[in-house]
């Protein structure tokens, strides 16, 4: 059973790509074809600027996995707070 998961789990994974490309010569929306304007930015404005405009699913990425820091970063400070002002974070537990 756990084979057939993962083979239609990688068909599926797999297909996606066909799906994407099968839907060239299609009308884009003009929602897609919005670009952000270079003009004065600079650093990690300019670089997630770029990336939006070459390509958005690596844009949608980068995005992705920046959230996925900051959320991890804000769970290590306020645990770190918690334990500076006594909570043992490890304790709390969930009463359904």
């Amino acid at each position: 059973m756990w084979k057939l998961g993962t083979v239609l789990a990688a068909a599926i994974l797999l297909g996606i790509p066909a799906l994407v490309s099968a839907s060239e010569g299609l009308d884009v929306p003009d929602a897609l074809e919005r670009t952000v304007s270079l003009e004065g930015l600079t650093g990690i404005s300019l670089f997630f600027a770029r990336a939006y405009n070459d390509n958005l699913w690596l844009y949608a990425t980068y995005c992705t996995a920046a959230m996925a820091i900051v959320g991890m970063v804000i769970a290590l400070v306020t645990e770190r707070i918690l334990s500076a002002v006594g909570m043992e974070v490890e304790a709390i537990t969930h009463k359904e």
